[in-house]
């Protein structure tokens, strides 16, 4: 009788750790998959590509502003290079936090790691940066009231 407990026994604690495995694996395959897309959506912005940037907005910044209008838009700064330095998921796994370190060129002067904060949001099971893109380190305040 011992021995049937001891094996029902084995059996769960290998099911279970078989389970947390399987749960490690896909939230590690998620995470690769957010990460690929900050890529993209980073090169793009280094190849000066912005017709391919302005598709990894969330779908409620492209109801606000225009395919034609982000791509012809004046930039001022200029993406020269980029690291990722975190990705923090929501345990959700529908909301995500990416700090990236960005290499950029300002009105002639060079800066390299300037810290950028990015949320990203998934809809529909692709991942998307939200809203309003990151604002550049050297963009105005707003003012206080």
């Amino acid at each position: 009788m011992k021995s049937k407990r001891q094996t029902v026994s084995a059996a769960v604690c290998f099911l279970m750790v078989l389970l947390l495995a399987g749960c490690a694996a896909l939230s590690t395959a998620k995470q690769e998959t957010l990460e690929e897309r900050v890529q993209k959506f980073m090169q793009a912005q280094v190849d000066k590509k912005w017709d391919s940037a302005y598709s990894f907005f969330d779908s409620s910044y492209r109801e606000k502003v225009a395919r034609e209008s982000y791509v012809h838009k004046t930039r001022k700064t200029f993406y020269k290079g980029f690291r990722i330095e975190s990705i923090t998921m929501l345990p959700s796994g529908e909301q995500a936090t990416v700090k990236v370190r960005i290499d950029i060129s300002f009105r002639g002067y060079d800066f390299k790691g300037a810290p950028q904060t990015q949320n990203w949001v998934k809809e529909k099971g692709e991942w998307f940066v939200k809203s309003e893109p990151a604002k550049s380190p050297f963009a105005p305040r707003e003012k206080r009231q």
